[in-house]
């Protein structure tokens, strides 16, 4: 905040010195001058659960690619809980699919009923040839050899809902071994380590910074008597930066942004930002955050949206 309200203050005093911050191309593209290269993505990576690191696989400078695992917090705990869980699962599985009961019940019921119905035709043949207490206890063994086979099946039925049960602890034990696993959010540089390995964290206490490099933000300002913001929105830019002994080097971006505000009343100034893509020379990053650069907006180049520099979905 206070290197942005100092980027303010140099624009306007700038500007009011005589010194135009918009200057014009050969081909009448304006060029913003002493624009500000800022990060894109600036994470401090936070402890989701508490306990001790027992890994920290990256030191300062690593770069990491997101969904890369960077570390992990003590998590014996769960995994003894995701494994009763699944054995709980697996035995809660076994009696939602297993038919043996319902299957030994139909058959049981068939052959009561086939008893029965012999009495039956046993005393149609000759009178009272079984006793009618019988023929009675017979009918009861049919009758309740049905109704086995429906609590059989209703038995089943219920033990498809322990096993979502199961299914649901499982997956909550897998989540807590997954609250506990530190991943990359965002492809980039780690740049600070605030905890070691060893070292226990609290819920939100910051782990690491990590910074996205590859893409990065330049900002500058645009007189509002030059040009109408719908004349910049998306139009492709080029960045030039000074390096060491006067070298200069280009990379290309796109404007992303076009303020809806006079962000420099005084001189009638609104903000404009470009993403641009970053490049490495010899191992490390030509764009580097704080630094200033000039920056040039290729008119009529808003509708190609030539240049994809934005983060990937």
């Amino acid at each position: 905040m206070k290197r942005c309200s100092l980027f303010l203050i140099a624009a306007a005093v700038a500007a009011l010195a005589g010194e135009p911050l918009v200057g014009s191309a050969a081909a009448e593209d304006p060029v913003l001058y002493g624009c500000l290269v800022k990060l894109e993505d600036d994470i401090k990576l936070p402890a989701p659960e508490p306990g001790v690191i027992t890994q920290l696989s990256v030191k300062e400078g690593s770069q990491v690619r997101r969904g890369d695992v960077i570390g992990k917090i003590y998590d014996s705990e769960a995994q003894i809980q995701k494994k009763a869980a699944e054995f709980g699962l697996g035995a809660a599985h076994k009696q939602a699919t297993d038919d043996v009961q319902i299957r030994y019940a139909r058959k049981s019921a068939a052959v009561s009923e086939k008893n029965y119905e012999m009495m039956l035709q046993s005393n149609r043949t000759a009178a009272k040839a079984v006793p009618e207490i019988e023929v009675l206890k017979a009918k009861l063994e049919w009758e309740a050899s049905d109704l086995s086979a429906e609590k059989a099946i209703h038995d089943q039925e219920l033990a498809k809902y322990e096993y979502h049960t199961k299914k649901a602890e499982r997956d909550a034990a897998q989540l807590a071994i997954d609250r506990r696993t530190i991943v990359a959010p965002i492809d980039g540089e780690v740049v600070t380590i605030y905890r070691h390995q060893d070292e226990w964290v609290g819920p939100g206490d910051p782990i690491l910074r990590l910074v996205r490099l590859d893409t990065m933000l330049v900002e500058g300002f645009v007189t509002q008597s030059a040009f109408d913001p719908h004349e910049l929105q998306n139009c492709d830019v080029t960045v030039e930066i000074e390096m060491a002994r006067e070298r200069k080097e280009r990379v290309s971006g796109r404007i992303t942004f076009v303020s809806s505000m006079i962000d420099l009343p005084s001189v009638k100034q609104y903000l404009v930002r470009a993403e641009v893509a970053n490049r490495q020379e010899h191992g490390k990053w030509l764009l580097r955050d704080g630094t200033s650069a000039t920056m040039t907006i290729h008119l009529n180049t808003g509708g190609a949206a030539s240049l994809d520099v934005s983060r990937t979905p």
